[in-house]
Formats: C-alpha cells, structure tokens, sequence
C-alpha cells in the first residue's frame, strides 16, 4: 500500500526543504494542496517543479484549481509539469478564491479530457471522490478521464467504498484514501474545518490503514497545521506498507 504525505505549501524555502527532507525516507509520493481555502501562498505546480528537481526519484502531485485558471493557464500549467518532469497532477473546483474573481472555464472533467487532448505525455490526472457523493455521480467521475482519484471519507460507507473500489479496477483506476490525524495542536481547528470527516490520533493511524487494506491502492496521510504529526503518521505507516 503507498505512503502519500500531504505537504502544506510555504514560500519559506528553508522550512519547505526541511519539511521535505522529514518526509522523504517514509513516503512513496508527496502531494501538494494549491491554495488551502483559497488564500494564495506559493504555487503547488511550482514547489513540485522545484523539489523534483532536487529529489529526482520522489514523487510530487501538484494540485490545480480550475476555479482559478482558464484553459490557457491550465495548459501551460500542464505543459511545464510535464517538461518538469512531474508524473500526477490533482484537479479539482477548489474553494471560492480569498482575494479576486472565481474563473468558470473549466469543470474538472473537461479540464481533464482537454489536457489529455492537447499535451501527449501530460501528467496522469486525479481529481476528489467522496464516498458520499450519489452512486451515479461516483460512477459518472470513474468513467471520465481522469486516472486516479484521493477519496474522502472513505470509511463512510464500507460497502459503497468496496463498489468503487471494484469499479475502479475494472477500469484500470486507482484510489488513495485520505486519513486526516489530529494532535493537540490542531485538533479543535480541524473539527471546525471538516465537519463529520473522520479524524484520527496518532495511535490511531496504522489501524485506519489496515482497515482501507486491499480495497485502496494507497493512503493520503494529511494533518493541516501540523506538519509533525504528518512526519510521525508516515513514520509508523511505513514500517507496515
């Protein structure tokens, strides 16, 4: 089962780089939020150009908000991912934008199928999936063209999860689930931010996993605010992936 860690952006670079370098001997991937609750911080298509560069054999997933591009800017954005040398990319709607005006070129899907006809060899392409999502709508995002998808709330609904996930393979797709962990630090403001979206301590971490075992192809360790207790998670899953 794949280790992806969440890295919260930063335009501090000394920070940037140590938070990589914690994480880097436990994961598989790291994945990249653009623009967490729309308030800019640093480029996600940027840091990961940048880190591929200095960890060559690491990989990074750079989120896109197609809420904040047109196709120009995600074509070039997909365009540079790919000279960069990065491999996945995440689409998705995004929040509405803290500063400026909401962009409504692209849904998720389109932005996708417009990618993958304009760029030969662009990033593999992902985009979100709740488990709460209706049936069909699920189904509906499986079958685009998207490759991949990071699942939320995966645990929801253990029997609905086991249907995606058969569907999922029968079209050649795969899924990471979210596990979102807590610690002291963060664990008010996190009940605030995600609603009923499970939450786990850090005691609790390897046996979320184990529970998503054989039905997902890997998990998103995230914990917003604590880039720690991200560092420890990934510790411990990687002495049982």
């Amino acid at each position: 089962m794949k280790v992806i860690a969440e890295l919260e952006p930063t335009r501090n670079r000394e920070k940037l780089l140590n938070r990589v370098k914690m994480l880097a001997p436990n994961v598989d991937a790291i994945d990249i939020p653009e623009a967490p609750m729309g308030r800019p911080v640093a480029s996600a298509s940027v840091l990961a150009a940048h880190l591929k560069a200095l960890y060559p054999t690491l990989r990074f997933i750079p989120h896109i908000r197609v809420i904040d591009v047109n196709r120009v800017g995600l074509l070039s954005l997909a365009g540079g991912l790919k000279a960069a040398g990065i491999e996945e990319a995440v689409l998705l709607r995004g929040d509405a934008p803290a500063e400026g005006i909401a962009v409504n070129d692209l849904g998720v899907e389109e932005a996708a199928s417009l990618v993958k006809s304009r760029i030969r060899g662009a990033p593999r392409l992902g985009a979100m999936l709740s488990i709460r999502y209706p049936r069909e709508k699920i189904a509906a995002r499986l079958s685009s063209s998207l490759d991949f998808f990071m699942v939320l709330r995966a645990l929801h609904d253990r029997e609905k999860l086991a249907w995606v996930a058969r569907e999922a393979r029968r079209l050649g797709k795969k899924l990471y689930a979210y596990i979102i962990v807590y610690s002291e630090r963060n664990r008010e403001m996190l009940r605030g931010m995600l609603g009923d979206q499970p939450i786990y301590p850090l005691d609790r971490v390897e046996e979320a996993a184990e529970s998503l075992r054989g039905t997902v192809d890997g998990v998103i360790v995230s914990s917003p605010g604590d880039v720690d207790a991200v560092v420890k998670a990934c510790q411990r899953l990687a002495r049982i992936a």
